[in-house]
């Protein structure tokens, strides 16, 4: 029954959809690609023929998964279907079919051997910290503490972006923060489970992180990726009263006011870029800029596109598994828009943004660097 309820619920909102085009207007992947098939109006009537039984071609099938999840869609739709909870479900019934992409199949194993979408031994996970010239000696893992700061895959194996991680313990160190993280602990949040559409999948990896975190007895859990926030929020709150799931800017804006972030002149001219699962389908646009604002000597330009209709970097909904190259060429034409701003620096909020984006730089604007906030404010740190 609950099975019937769920393909009934999906096929509803499919015969909902107007086709009016909307959706394309703002679809990144749609831009990328030029096909219909690629639009969410397209993939609606995809999905329609898939629930119908009719079986796709690994073209149309690809369609499903070659979507951000940035959430523009939903937000545009005048017949106010939920789109981005309709391919989240659409890719659970591709699932549930032995339909979706074998790429997929590769971080599922991942995760489920090693903990984490990479495949690197767990036990690396804080490797990290090592490298770090002034790491303490129990190197941030501690038996107890008020702040759990939950690094993430992203953060804790890519080269590139695992300086955010190192960032983000300095400014908590010098605001006096009592925190721990949780090393081999830590496993995938589960959210790329969840955008593959392997819900039952991401049950194990949930049981696991919830079972080290309540070891700890925090009150707050930090996430630099606004995906590991979401996913939390989505699936583990619940299981979670009293405690605050934050994600890093919102806990820096509280310190940065508080003033306890010693900081000197910054002379710089950046423009800030909206992650899609921290803004739009999170709802956090004041605190990172709240903290920018914080940071002396910062100048701050913004594009036209922002805040709700801020720009997807390209990095979300697992399409860098799926499609690389359309992922580099959605980066690609974001970075172009942020760099008419005249900005010497790109700044995000989001370790897979900052990946993305880099990539995105290096092929439309070689002379703009790309930085996560916490990255800057690390930078400006009076110490």
């Amino acid at each position: 029954m609950k099975d019937q309820a769920f393909f009934e619920g999906l096929m509803a909102e499919a015969v909902i959809c107007a086709y009016c085009g909307y959706c394309r207007a703002v679809c990144p992947t749609y831009a990328g690609v030029g096909w219909e098939s690629c639009s969410p109006r397209g993939r609606i009537q995809l999905t329609r023929l898939i629930m119908e039984g009719t079986p796709p071609t690994a073209d149309q099938m690809m369609r499903l998964y070659q979507c951000t999840l940035c959430g523009h869609c939903t937000q545009v739709c005048p017949t106010r279907i939920d789109l981005r909870r309709f391919w989240l479900e659409a890719r659970r019934q591709t699932v549930a079919r032995d339909l979706s992409p074998q790429g997929l199949a590769a971080a599922r194993d991942n995760v489920a051997k090693t903990g984490n979408i990479y495949g690197y031994p767990n036990d690396e996970r804080a490797g990290w910290v090592e490298y770090m010239d002034d790491a303490p000696a129990d190197l941030y893992q501690r038996d107890q503490a008020g702040v759990v700061y939950f690094v993430g895959c992203s953060s804790s194996f890519s080269p590139r972006v695992q300086r955010i991680a190192e960032s983000f313990v300095r400014v908590l160190d010098a605001a006096g923060v009592d925190f721990t993280i949780l090393g081999e602990g830590e496993v995938c949040c589960g959210f790329p489970l969840l955008a593959a559409g392997m819900h039952d999948q991401a049950q194990a990896v949930i049981e696991h992180n919830l079972e080290r975190v309540r070891a700890i007895g925090a009150t707050t859990i930090v996430f630099n990726c606004p995906a590991c926030r979401m996913m939390w929020l989505e699936e583990y709150a619940r299981h979670l009263p009293g405690v605050r799931l934050l994600h890093s800017t919102e806990l820096l804006a509280e310190l940065t006011a508080a003033q306890r972030v010693p900081m000197k002149d910054v002379n710089r001219i950046v423009t800030y870029h909206d992650p899609c699962d921290l803004a739009r389908n999170g709802g956090v646009y004041d605190a990172p800029r709240a903290v920018l604002a914080a940071i002396p000597g910062l100048q701050l330009v913004e594009v036209h596109e922002r805040r709700e209709r801020g720009l997807c970097c390209g990095g979300g909904g697992d399409l860098e598994m799926v499609d690389t190259a359309l992922s580099g060429r959605v980066a690609a034409r974001t970075v172009s828009k942020l760099a008419g701003t005249g900005a010497q620096t790109i700044v995000t909020a989001c370790p897979q943004c900052v990946r993305t984006l880099t990539r995105g730089a290096e092929q439309t604007a070689p002379d703009v660097t790309v930085k996560d906030i916490v990255e800057l404010l690390a930078e400006a740190l009076d110490r």
